[in-house]
């Protein structure tokens, strides 16, 4: 599963206003290996995985420096625009 060193890397090279939607695809280009990784745990369904991202992204949200915003609506991995949580770092 994602680690803290990793989530770590992917907020510090997002905008200061971001999505989980935004958090998995850099992930995914990062560390492809671990995003792969996650989806053999998942059977392949990047829906699972990626839901258990997010969850893991909220777990770690205060050491991460980001508050959770409102839901919203994006393009995920696959291209389909489905719901996801909006953050935000802290100041």
């Amino acid at each position: 599963m994602i680690t803290l060193v990793e989530a770590r890397q992917i907020v510090e090279r997002m905008k200061d206003k971001f999505d989980s939607h935004d958090f998995i695809l850099l992930y995914a280009c990062a560390f492809p290996l671990s995003y792969l990784d996650i989806l053999w745990n998942y059977d392949g369904s990047a829906r699972t995985a990626d839901s258990q991202i997010a969850q893991k992204i909220s777990e770690m949200s205060n050491k991460l420096g980001i508050s959770k915003g409102e839901k919203g609506f994006s393009q995920n991995i696959k291209g389909n625009v489905t719901e996801c949580t909006k953050w935000e770092k802290s100041k």
